[in-house]
């Protein structure tokens, strides 16, 4: 049985429901994370590719301009689907199979209007600064070439995002494999460009699309899509969407706005070492986004059939498995730093170990408290979230700036992990507070989130 055919079994056994999850064989759930999992590996190893490729081949300076592009896209996806995802999957999850082509099709809809809205206004602003002299030519194609794959990027997760949530992680895994293919590709041919950030960006954007293409076909061939249903649904989603964008954005700002602090701060050839070191973690990361990709799903499941005390307790123990996995790798990646920074980046960066030891803490600690978050989503706790991110960003910003005057490059990485030390110690506690709540352990998404 396929993955493919795996997913289907859980939208097809029951016609106007999603199935039950006590119904679903335990094969086909583990066919699902593990499509999705083999998915994050192969963008793993391609993001690896494209990182290798632009420190060996490119200038500091140009691995930093790229560096700044990858995360101003990396903040437009979090908003897009910080604001889409937790709303869409709690009203999807009791929905029958044409209110959920309405829900998607209207999503899709209003997200594409709205990101054609500020792209067009990106490239406007962009002209009009080089018409006025304010851009220089170079600066002015690195910044639409970087609109170009931030708009390319919110058109392929949102795809991405809504086959997820239909549980069709093998139409994803395809869109992947072709995305890593001809980002690497393109990559290959960027770094021999007279100007390799924005050539790397424009690879970004042309493979996001043919990505993009390939997932939306898959999606409008097995499942119900109206283009016109759902009127006004941004709005109303807007309430719920508001907070966990706020906070998706105080996140962003401690767990990437280290990059702008150290191109301001220090330099961007300081932020081409002090990202290099962080693309070692690369392998943690998109295995807890990989496993993170079907858990908000399942996580609103496992709280619609058995309440939270075993919802959290499953996400207990897949966050114990990812921090041994998470550990295991980082010491192995310790023993042979010499080797890894001599021969296979073939770069000696100032600081080397004492970057290698800050991120590869701060990534364990993520990767812990990542898998606890899906209960706070699902139980629609944004508030709380919120501001608990925003305490933890106004620590990490801080911690981070002090550290880069006193410690140079090291202190992004120890300041991210001041933020995540209190990230973590808090979503604990608001778990802890959620299982405890009287008379409330069998709560549904939906009524969280009134």
């Amino acid at each position: 049985m396929g993955a493919d055919a795996a997913a289907a079994a859980v939208t097809d056994a029951a016609p106007d429901t999603f199935t039950d999850t006590e119904k679903v064989q335990r094969g086909a759930v583990a066919r699902l994370f593990g499509s999705a999992l083999a998915g994050q590996a192969i963008l793993s190893a391609a993001s690896f590719a494209v990182g290798l490729l632009l420190i060996r081949r490119t200038s500091d300076l140009q691995y930093g301009y790229y560096v700044l592009v990858l995360g101003a896209i990396i903040l437009a996806v979090s908003l897009q689907n910080a604001f889409i995802a937790p709303a869409m999957i709690a009203r999807m999850t009791p929905m029958g199979r044409v209110e959920r082509g309405a829900l998607t099709g209207g999503l899709y809809r209003e997200q594409r209007r709205v990101a054609l809205i500020f792209a067009g206004l990106g490239l406007a602003i962009t002209l009009l600064f080089w018409l006025r002299a304010l851009f220089d030519a170079a600066t002015a194609l690195l910044l639409m070439a970087g609109i170009a794959a931030t708009a390319m990027a919110l058109h392929r997760e949102y795809f991405r995002m809504v086959l997820l949530a239909y549980r069709r992680a093998h139409e994803v895994f395809r869109g992947d494999v072709l995305y890593a293919a001809l980002l690497v590709l393109g990559i290959m041919l960027a770094t021999r460009s007279a100007m390799p950030a924005a050539a790397a960006a424009l690879t970004l954007a042309f493979s996001a699309l043919a990505a993009s293409l390939l997932l939306s076909r898959g999606l409008r061939r097995k499942e119900a899509w109206d283009a016109r249903g759902a009127p006004g649904i941004l709005r109303q989603i807007a309430p719920i969407g508001a907070w966990s964008t706020a906070g998706a954005a105080i996140h962003w700002s401690f767990s990437q706005g280290y990059t702008v602090l150290a191109a301001t701060t220090l330099d961007i050839g300081a932020l081409a070492a002090i990202a290099a070191t962080r693309m070692l973690a690369m392998p943690v990361t998109l295995l807890s986004t990989g496993i993170g990709s079907l858990m908000l799903p399942m996580t609103a499941r496992w709280l619609h059939d058995r309440g939270v005390a075993p919802a959290l307790r499953r996400l207990l123990w897949i966050a114990l498995g990812i921090s041994i996995v998470s550990a295991g790798y980082f010491g192995v990646l310790w023993l042979a730093r010499n080797w890894v920074f001599e021969a296979l980046l073939k770069k000696q960066f100032e600081q080397r170990d004492l970057l290698l030891v800050l991120w590869s803490a701060a990534f364990v600690l993520t990767a812990v408290h990542q898998q606890l978050l899906w209960l706070l989503i699902a139980r629609a706790r944004f508030r709380a979230l919120t501001l608990l991110a925003l305490v933890s960003a106004a620590l990490a910003l801080s911690c981070s700036y002090l550290g880069m005057l006193r410690l140079g490059g090291a202190g992004a990485p120890l300041g991210i992990l001041v933020g995540e030390i209190v990230n973590t110690a808090g979503i604990v506690l608001l778990c802890i507070r959620e299982r405890g709540r009287a008379g409330d352990t069998h709560a549904t998404p939906a009524s969280a989130l009134s």
